[in-house]
């Protein structure tokens, strides 16, 4: 069993997510940061997953193209989505994992998942460190990133392989 972990991320929390997926996915994992190179052709490999983060309601757009291009040659894979955002409310996370991807895409995937974020204040500008303030409240660096929910995840996609 073949699997390519596609990410997008702009602090890092997607991916130390991917790595945790890379390092206890069953086979040979292949993980690819789409902004920083280009993925391998899709052909390959039996397992696709995509993850990326939130900003403003919204995934990387460099990884939503990826997944709306391909998206034909990904309905004929086990795919798994996730994603990281500042959600708190199971209803706001659903919606925003629906709305990252391709609407038959995320019907097709064997699963999906939000698992959680972290706001790491020394990383951010004055402009994300104010709008996060007034958005959430939150004032300094937060880890919320939901283990068990990679965890659940990674038997999901194992399972899937079987």
């Amino acid at each position: 069993m073949k699997s390519l972990i596609i990410y997008a991320t702009k602090y890092g929390t997607v991916e130390k997510a991917s790595n945790l997926i890379k390092d206890k996915i069953e086979g040979e994992v292949v993980i690819v940061n789409i902004i920083k190179q280009e993925p391998p052709s899709l052909c390959e490999f039996d397992n696709v997953i995509l993850g990326g983060s939130i900003y403003i309601g919204n995934i990387q757009k460099k990884l939503k193209q990826f997944a709306m291009t391909h998206e034909e040659e990904l309905l004929m894979k086990r795919v798994g989505l996730f994603i990281c955002g500042g959600a708190d409310k199971e209803e706001e996370k659903d919606k925003e994992l629906k709305n990252a991807f391709p609407a038959k895409l995320y019907e097709n995937a064997i699963c999906k998942c939000s698992f959680g974020y972290e706001y790491k204040f020394d990383k951010l500008n004055f402009l994300e460190k104010a709008m996060i303030k007034k958005i959430t409240g939150i004032k300094d660096s937060v880890y919320k990133l939901s283990e068990d929910s990679i965890k659940d995840f990674i038997n999901k996609m194992n399972k899937a392989t079987l």
